[in-house]
């Protein structure tokens, strides 16, 4: 079916007449949206495909609002506006400010809404029953959009904003808006700052605008989630993983090692993108758009280290690491592959096994830090993807996988631990690093053997040969005290 059949079935026939230039331009959950010319003028032609939105309210709002053509059942041609949506901008400081004043305009709108309905989709905890008490009662309500995304808020060369999409208009905390920014990795002390929001009263709005729309996605929104309008994506070695608009959608293939841990354990850390929604079957969050990163640059670098002492020093509790029994796994799995067996020893593989058997679990660790897990996001902050291997683990662990992986030189290794020591205060037995390279090293190799025979190892093999003696020194040290 083409747009025109598409718009013949959807919308009245006089409405169509009066439409050229058809373009499809994107498709949500509940619309589809048109580029098209309406009497001359360029236009924006929504059509809604579902009928979970009541268009009552919204037909209240385009009453107010400049631009509107025509609005009819939730079809809507308005005016169109010539910008980006944000996905497609860096988001500098000058474009979040932008975008906060226009936030702060668009709720000073005067109309009359029904409040936003916070049990919408469900009562939830106890907790959340009180929170939502305590934020209803908060504020004076004011017109929220109530459906902030990075696909519903353009912005042109100018710096001028627009908001679209008002299905979801309602009186509401203002912080309900706000909270949405924060999904949308806007920087948290900015918004607290031009919102004047205390810690306290963030943390609380955040729990409920979290909670709001994990129970969206539990009673509605998963069974929606991947029909043909998404993306899969081929990286990685387990996972199915799709792009749906705005949203990354995880479908879990458990093998035993991972998702052992929730990973909504580690949101609000500022590491990753938040989970929205998850259960056994399914991860979804936003989709981090990243930019190019430059592993070279040592400020890059310097960022890294920072969040990852982030996730170290953070009091998240994880399940023990599973290292040892892992290697032992991928060392059977690779009992016929020629090259690894040549170039590791039997007396090699077997000292790493038992070290990784000593591996303190004494931090939260990612254990899977390779370069294709750290991203550089639009707002120029380092976030960190796929923790479903994650664990306690030693603290040596992450920072010899990251460094291994990118091959530093010894100079720019200490430059990176020197960061990493700085935000954590933690101490650093230099011997204990070494012996814990050789096993990260030697786990990373067996291990991607184990999924792709071709991999070329080579440049890693170094790093478990030419610390092989700290490994001794490691057993010996650790075996005598009962570590």
């Amino acid at each position: 079916m083409n747009e025109y059949e598409f718009l013949e079935s959807r919308i009245e026939k006089d409405l169509l007449n009066k439409l050229s230039n058809i373009k499809f331009y994107y498709k949500g959950f509940h619309n589809y949206t048109f580029k098209v010319d309406y009497e001359g003028k360029t236009c924006q032609l929504r059509v809604p495909i579902t009928n979970l939105v009541d268009h009552q309210v919204e037909s209240l709002f385009m009453d107010k609002l400049p631009g509107v053509y025509y609005y009819k059942k939730g079809v809507l041609v308005r005016k169109w506006f010539e910008g980006k949506t944000l996905e497609k901008v860096n988001l500098t400081l000058k474009v979040q400010k932008a975008v906060i004043d226009k936030i702060k305009e668009f709720h000073k709108i005067e109309i009359d809404l029904p409040a936003i309905d916070l049990f919408y989709y469900g009562k939830g905890s106890k907790k959340y029953q009180t929170y939502v008490e305590k934020y209803n009662n908060d504020a004076p309500l004011v017109t929220c959009h109530c459906d902030l995304n990075l696909k519903n808020i353009l912005i042109n060369e100018k710096n001028e904003v627009e908001l679209i999409d008002f299905e979801w208009v309602r009186k509401a905390n203002p912080l309900f808006d706000v909270m949405s920014l924060i999904h949308m990795n806007f920087d948290s002390n900015l918004v607290k700052k031009e919102f004047k929001i205390s810690q306290n009263k963030y943390k609380e709005a955040l729990y409920v605008c979290n909670e709001f729309s994990r129970m969206s996605y539990e009673h509605i929104y998963k069974d929606l989630l991947l029909d043909e309008n998404k993306t899969q994506l081929h990286e990685g070695y387990t996972n199915l993983s799709y792009v749906k608009n705005d949203l990354f959608i995880q479908k879990k293939q458990k093998n035993g090692f991972n998702h052992l841990n929730k990973l909504e354990k580690f949101s609000n850390l500022g590491i990753t993108e938040n989970v929205i929604y998850e259960d056994d079957e399914v991860i979804v969050r936003h989709f981090i758009n990243k930019i190019p990163i430059d592993f070279q640059n040592s400020h890059i670098r310097l960022k890294i280290a920072q969040k990852l002492a982030t996730l170290h020093s953070s009091k998240i509790k994880l399940i023990k690491n599973q290292i040892a029994k892992r290697i032992n796994f991928y060392y059977k799995a690779n009992k016929d592959h020629e090259l690894f067996n040549k170039t590791f020893s039997t007396e090699v593989k077997s000292k790493i096994l038992e070290a990784a058997k000593l591996l303190k679990n004494e931090i939260p660790s990612h254990n899977d830090l390779n370069r294709e897990n750290i991203l550089l996001a639009n707002n120029n902050e380092i976030m960190f993807i796929d923790f479903e291997y994650s664990s306690q683990n030693s603290k040596y662990f992450d920072i010899a996988y990251h460094c291994s992986d990118l091959d530093y030189s010894v100079d720019d290794e200490k430059m990176f631990i020197n960061e990493y020591l700085k935000h954590t205060k933690f101490d650093f037995d230099y011997d204990d690093y070494y012996a814990t390279k050789a096993i990260v090293c030697l786990y990373g190799i067996s291990w991607s053997l184990t999924y792709n025979p071709d991999f070329d190892f080579a440049w890693l093999v170094k790093h478990v040969l030419n610390n092989i003696n700290y490994i001794d020194k490691f057993l010996q040290k650790h075996c005598k005290t009962g570590k």
